[in-house]
């Protein structure tokens, strides 16, 4: 990896929240400062809330680290769960080592332990992460807990922690009981610009870099796309690393951020979040039903005398899908008749993969129009004299025109859309099988690049995502992704990119979720060494990526 390269001795921009890279600015060390207060001083309910990617679980971390031992914490990670397994949880988290069946058997015991904390001044902290997943009936029964008190002494704390949606539950007039007792509110922000350039530094130095990486220009690159989510900054740092590393260039400029930014389909930072807050009714809506809605938005919708007034994002939203339908249409039609042609009249050639120089990420342009022509790279003529030599002698093209062969197109096929249309057109909250995502993709599921290229096309996209929808409902699942390369050119080379497009892999899932160190990536390069003691044939496409599924079970 990059390590040696930037004489680094670890990974500096981690998904995972190591304690050794804890960098805390003036707005989270205000927070942590309060919060322990507020812990200290026995107060009840803490509220921390923030944007997706701001940090509170590292700031939650920090916390748990810098309490003392007197204070007992139980952390609920998943509160998403029926009332009995919530309490069997709350108690395993708090090492009660009993199973219980009844929730009265639950308060009794819950409460005699409290009582024996006390009786050690000792105290009682149970924080639930991920608070906007909290059903209206649970978060009723959170309150019910904190009932289990002295005439004088509250017995527990209870900490929420959630996003910036967890605030508008907290706000319907039937959770007034729990807003009333809120006793700390802290709303966690983002990082500004000046922050941005402390925090790479920071964990750059944490990591053993005794120079600069990242010069001026990348960092306000990396701020204008990251918007300050230290998430998104960790994620887009990396790749930068990883790009740099493979073009062999020791310090980091604003171009080589911004293609990183394209590859990861960061367009400007975060568009808009998707409110996540549970209805008050305790259940989300179904699929084609509408959400819960503010009084504001029900006005808006009708017009001043009364009358009916169209919806205008509605209108777009329509207008929208009728041209994508007819763009896929057109396209599936061009497609056929483009098959028809190719068939007809010659077959494609194959380049090889050997190069000196190394993959340059497409402009946007050129993404556009992958699924049509995979573009040649610019200013490589050592790679094309290494494709001319890798294929020469071939019967389909002569040596002079070896430069100019570019790679067929690895699009979806009809065929391959017809078979996910259904899993596409599924609610997001639909339970995923393996088993449905191994009918689609094969077995050992491939992410296919073209010739010296490090982008995706749409299918390995829509391929990805149901791999991340499927680790959601099953995190216990690990992966391993092993990078393939042909086995012309230097096999040092080959190696380097196989793994440059594994770990492109990886931190696309990791962006979308999946835990970073659930994740394996293995360079196999021009090997044949399979999953699971599989072979990979030395015929066909070698440029992929092949995912391996590591359940519980097996």
């Amino acid at each position: 990896m990059y390590l040696d390269f930037y004489q680094l001795q670890l990974k500096p921009f981690q998904i995972s929240t190591d304690p050794r890279f804890l960098w805390l600015g003036e707005k989270h060390e205000e927070a942590l400062a309060v919060l322990k207060y507020a812990i200290r001083d026995n107060s009840g309910f803490l509220l921390l809330t923030g944007d997706v990617g701001t940090g509170k679980t590292t700031l939650l971390n920090a916390l748990i680290h810098d309490l003392d031992d007197d204070v007992r914490v139980a952390l609920v990670t998943d509160p998403g769960l029926a009332k009995l397994d919530f309490f069997n949880y709350v108690a395993d988290a708090f090492n009660l080592d009993r199973t219980f069946r009844s929730k009265g058997q639950f308060l009794i015991f819950m409460k005699k332990y409290l009582l024996e904390l006390q009786n050690y001044n000792k105290q009682a902290l149970l924080i639930i992460d991920e608070s906007q997943n909290l059903t209206q009936s649970m978060l009723e029964e959170v309150r019910l807990l904190s009932n289990i008190e002295t005439a004088t002494t509250k017995l527990i704390n209870i900490f929420f922690v959630g996003q910036i949606e967890f605030n508008d539950i907290i706000l319907r007039p039937r959770n007034r009981a729990i807003r009333q007792r809120i006793t700390v509110s802290y709303d966690i922000s983002k990082l500004n610009e000046s922050e941005i350039g402390d925090y790479i530094r920071y964990r750059l130095k944490v990591a053993g870099s005794r120079e600069p990486i990242f010069t001026p220009d990348a960092m306000n690159e990396i701020y204008q796309f990251s918007k300050g989510y230290p998430r998104l900054i960790n994620i887009i740092c990396n790749q930068a690393l990883l790009t740099g590393y493979v073009r062999e260039k020791r310090q980091i400029g604003s171009a080589i951020v911004a293609e990183c930014a394209t590859e990861l389909k960061i367009s400007g930072g975060i568009v808009g979040v998707q409110n996540q807050a549970i209805p008050e009714s305790g259940k989300r809506p179904a699929a084609g039903q509408p959400g819960p809605s503010s009084p504001k938005s029900q006005t808006t919708d009708k017009a001043i005398d009364g009358k009916p007034k169209f919806n205008k994002s509605a209108i777009l939203v329509v207008g929208i899908i009728l041209a994508l339908l007819i763009g896929l249409e057109a396209t599936l039609f061009r497609n056929r008749q483009e098959s028809a042609n190719i068939n007809g009249s010659k077959r494609s050639v194959q380049p090889t993969e050997a190069a000196t120089a190394l993959p340059k990420a497409q402009s946007a342009t050129q993404i556009k129009n992958h699924a049509q022509n995979t573009i040649p790279l610019v200013g490589q003529s050592n790679q094309a004299n290494s494709d001319q030599s890798g294929s020469k002698g071939s019967s389909d093209t002569s040596t002079a025109d070896q430069s100019k062969v570019t790679e067929p197109d690895q699009a979806p096929t009809t065929s391959s859309i017809a078979a996910v249309a259904p899993l596409r057109s599924t609610d997001a909250k639909t339970q995923l099988s393996l088993a449905d995502i191994k009918k689609l993709f094969g077995e050992y599921p491939e992410v296919k690049f073209g010739f010296n290229s490090n982008t995706l096309d749409n299918e390995d996209y829509y391929l990805l995502e149901l791999i991340a929808r499927y680790i959601a409902q099953k995190p216990s699942t690990a992966l391993i992704l092993r990078g393939y390369t042909d086995r012309s050119g230097v096999r040092t080379y080959n190696l380097k990119l196989a793994e440059f497009r594994a770990d492109m892999v990886k931190t696309y899932l990791v962006g979308k979720g999946v835990p970073a160190d659930s994740i394996t990536t293995i360079a196999v390069g021009p090997d044949p060494d399979g999953p699971d003691g599989t072979t990979v044939p030395y015929d066909g496409q070698r440029r992929k990526v092949v995912i391996e599924f590591l359940t519980p079970a097996s």
